[in-house]
């Protein structure tokens, strides 16, 4: 009796093993199962940006027949994507005056390479700086010390030009360069990541235009437990009314898709590649750390700007409504509620073991996120313009400014600010600046 008592003890410690064992193969299948179609994704509006609003207010108001209250919303808030659209043109548009017009003014030129090569120097590539003397340490300063340095020196020559020997020996401007060869890389770097994360949700917003259904659908709906009775449930939960009105993406018709291609991601595409040209021109022409660093910081209240405008001048009712809105998913589950234990587990193994070449190598490609290749692609392709734009290249191999010539005029138009290439700034004919020739000049 003992014995039998002790096998059935066995027995059923054993079924409840292989229990577990199946519950834990089961769970496994069930999980990869799901993350395996969540990697559709899903798309969602910007819900702390103007520019989430006006694409998603108009559609509420049309599932709702247009009421008067939501219209005037509709209103304000396109007021405000102006307002917005404005104020970050203007901040670009100083940014490239800057750099077009004031900085010629000063004789400033791009920096380039200079001061990159100085532990090499004074004997090194790269060891002659745009006052054609070669760089030590101790002569090394900023754009606005260097330039004052050099205007004391060429007062003194103006007010004793017979004693313009003893001035160049006695009195030593420096040279001007940047204080770290890979600053300004690293500070673009972290620019151009928080510029990926705004090209992202470009992409997002293009996609989603595809992805729905080019005609009108209700975003809005009311929806009743179905658990339990309504009264009861919120009672429980703690809900209102409003927590049973659901706000979901839908479709929109084409001539909307239209308005917000024009209205929103136009406008963003323009705005997105004109902080990156003018963000890293401002970086890469920065030689100073502490400069590079709070400048960096500078460019990012320029993208942001859409984010505060949305925070000062949005309405609470606007608010709720992004609060509310649901992502549009890529992918659906339903196939795999419907699926047995046993045929869970199937379907798991079959994905595991008769994965075709390119699903392997699809997997293998995770390991590095699409994000980071776009990140870098666009780095290098800045930092590139830069140096294709503004430099070229010396005898010795290194890259020295392109001559300066002073604009003549004082305020640019804004095809000349943002579309330099195509309506050209008036220079003048001679330079004001050209680099000295690889001869370092007399100390």
């Amino acid at each position: 009796m003992f014995s039998l008592m002790l096998q059935s003890t066995e027995e059923k410690k054993h079924e409840a093993d292989e229990d577990d064992e199946m519950d834990i193969r089961l769970g496994a299948a069930k999980l990869c199962a799901y993350l395996k179609e969540q990697e559709g994704g899903s798309l969602h509006v910007e819900t702390s940006s103007v520019y989430g609003i006006v694409v998603v207010l108009p559609q509420i108001s049309r599932s709702c027949g247009w009421p008067r209250g939501l219209s005037l919303i509709i209103v304000r808030a396109y007021l405000i994507l102006f307002v917005n659209f404005a104020l970050q043109l203007w901040l670009i548009y100083l940014l490239n005056t800057e750099n077009m017009i004031w900085d010629k003014f000063s004789g400033k030129m791009f920096v380039c390479d200079f001061g990159a090569n100085m532990a090499a120097c004074p004997d090194g590539k790269g060891c002659i700086g745009p006052d054609g003397t070669k760089y030590t340490p101790s002569r090394l300063y900023d754009y606005g010390t260097w330039a004052t340095r050099n205007y004391v020196r060429d007062s003194l020559h103006a007010l004793f030009p017979d004693r313009h020997d003893d001035i160049d020996a006695h009195v030593d401007p420096g040279e001007f360069g940047m204080e770290h060869p890979y600053c300004r890389y690293i500070c673009v770097l972290i620019f151009v990541m928080s510029l990926t994360s705004e090209f992202n949700l470009i992409v997002e917003g293009c996609r989603l235009l595809i992805a729905i259904p080019s005609k009108n659908e209700s975003w809005v709906k009311y929806e009743r437990p179905k658990w339990a009775d309504k009264d009861h449930v919120k009672s429980v939960m703690g809900w209102t009314e409003l927590d049973l009105v659901k706000i979901r993406i839908a479709g929109m018709s084409l001539q909307w898709k239209i308005i917000n291609v024009l209205l929103v991601l136009v406008p963003k595409v323009f705005l997105w590649f004109s902080i990156l040209g003018a963000g890293t021109v401002l970086l890469m022409n920065t030689g100073c750390i502490d400069d590079i660093i709070i400048n960096s910081t500078a460019l990012g209240f320029v993208l942001c700007m859409d984010e505060l405008v949305f925070a000062t001048f949005g309405t609470s009712q606007a608010r709720t409504i992004l609060d509310k809105l649901e992502d549009y998913p890529l992918y659906s589950i339903d196939y795999h509620e419907c699926l047995e234990d046993q045929e869970a587990l199937l379907h798991h193994e079959q994905n595991e073991n008769n994965a075709t070449l390119f699903q392997k190598l699809r997997s293998v490609s995770r390991i590095l996120p699409s994000n980071a290749i776009i990140c870098a692609s666009i780095w290098v392709s800045a930092i590139a313009w830069y140096y294709h734009e503004h430099c070229t290249q010396s005898s010795d191999g290194t890259w020295v400014s392109k001559d300066i010539r002073l604009p003549r005029i004082v305020i640019l138009s804004w095809g000349q600010a943002f579309f330099p290439s195509l309506f050209t700034v008036p220079k003048e004919d001679e330079p004001c600046w050209s680099m000295p020739d690889d001869s370092p000049a007399e100390l």
